[in-house]
């Protein structure tokens, strides 16, 4: 895992600066004043006791301006500082997080009474291994791996979801796509069906959701996922691997199928985050994660995570604009790091999966357990676990919309 240090150093010193800049430009302002008041004693009439009252009473409201706004300003640093600090770890830095970059973005956590290091992890399971191992207080990962890991007996629990729908983007060869006279407006029907007529497809890793989604869909027109063929290339390497007629498809959060379209190589056929399919919609995909005994002891930390990731989201909801706005702003999406084209096209991959708030309910989570069983992850129907509440996740923390 990356090293947190330095990121922090960096936040501090830039907080630091700023305040002696404020000071300095005060104390300018004082010395300006002062001279003024001096040269216009010198050079006008004698002083009289009324000019004179003006005189003091001007450097006295300046002094106190300048001590409100220094002791203000190391009130505020001392109380930045005060804040207790936690670890968030995402499984990946795509946009299937958007609540957890506009939470940083905007400084929820430091609103709600935390002070969150974010960083992205190498997937899931590494993520999911921090929390366990006490070296990341939190994990945003996805529901069908909290599932996994239920039936692994990992300690962890869901208290708060990001998402209203799974929002993996199923990019296919626009070749492909042209030939079989497909668009995005086509019918789902016969979207889906075109997944059986694939030849090789591009996954992450064995048994990973980027594999399981084609498995679970296949299904749902009556293929048979048996006879779907797949390579395992690692998240970086599927969009290069596809615009090069290596692999036919592949499925990733936006806005990595996304990246494919303005070469003209490849085509987003069925973005999931867009809410078409039932089974995948009103669905908790990612989720913030904690061990239950960590939650119990710090139920206030617990409380203002899931409730500044919770404000991210529902920002989408109640004001689209800002949300993208602050979205475009981050370090991870900013014009130097995508352009235009992908990002307003990715956007619209996943404006829509952001939930009102990150509560969740029982229905959500049997559709995640019935993911789960109809793609592969869970073998044995039979031991899969409950989706009430208390179980794989609470609302106990993130509590509902203010």
């Amino acid at each position: 895992m990356p090293s947190m240090a330095s990121p922090d150093r960096a936040c501090k010193d830039s907080r630091l600066r700023n305040f002696g800049f404020r000071i300095a430009d005060f104390r300018l302002n004082l010395k300006s004043k002062i001279e003024n008041l001096k040269s216009a004693e010198r050079g006008g009439p004698k002083m009289t006791t009324n000019g004179r009252f003006r005189k003091g009473a001007a450097i006295w409201l300046i002094t106190l301006t300048v001590l409100a706004v220094v002791f203000g300003a190391a009130r505020q640093v001392r109380a930045q500082k005060e804040l207790p600090e936690v670890t968030v770890l995402t499984a990946v830095n795509n946009l299937a997080f958007a609540a957890v970059w506009v939470a940083e973005q905007l400084k929820y956590f430091e609103a709600e009474g935390v002070r969150a290091k974010v960083t992205p992890a190498a997937g899931g399971p590494v993520c999911m291994s921090a929390v366990v191992g006490g070296s990341a207080s939190f994990c945003t990962s996805t529901s069908e791996g909290l599932v996994l890991a239920k039936l692994e007996g990992v300690p962890v629990m869901a208290i708060q979801a990001h998402n209203r729908a799974l929002t993996l983007s199923v990019a296919v060869r626009k070749a492909i796509v042209d030939k079989l006279g497909l668009t995005r407006e086509s019918p789902i029907e016969a979207r889906l069906k075109a997944l059986t007529q694939l030849s090789t497809i591009g996954a992450t890793s064995p048994g990973a959701a980027s594999e399981q989604i084609f498995k679970f869909l296949v299904t749902k027109v009556g293929g048979d996922p048996s006879k779907l063929k797949f390579v395992y290339l690692g998240g970086t390497e599927l969009p290069a691997s596809l615009m090069n007629n290596v692999i036919d498809a592949y499925a990733l959060s936006p806005p990595s199928a996304e990246v494919t379209e303005p070469s003209g190589k490849g085509y987003v056929l069925i973005p999931l985050g867009r809410g078409e399919v039932p089974e995948l919609t009103d669905y908790p995909y990612e989720v913030l994660m904690v061990r239950p005994d960590y939650a119990e002891k710090n139920p206030k930390i617990a409380t203002a995570v899931a409730r500044a990731i919770s404000r991210g989201g529902a920002l989408f909801r109640t004001k689209p604009e800002a949300a993208k706005a602050a979205l475009r702003g981050h370090r991870l999406f900013n014009p130097q790091k995508l352009s235009d084209e992908v990002f307003e096209l990715s956007y619209g991959m996943v404006a829509n999966a952001m939930p009102s708030w990150g509560n969740m309910d029982s229905k959500g989570w049997q559709k995640v357990i019935n993911f789960a069983i109809g793609s592969g992850i869970v073998k044995d129907p039979a031991k899969a676990p409950s989706a009430e509440e208390g179980v794989l996740w609470t609302n106990k923390y993130v509590g509902k919309a203010p």
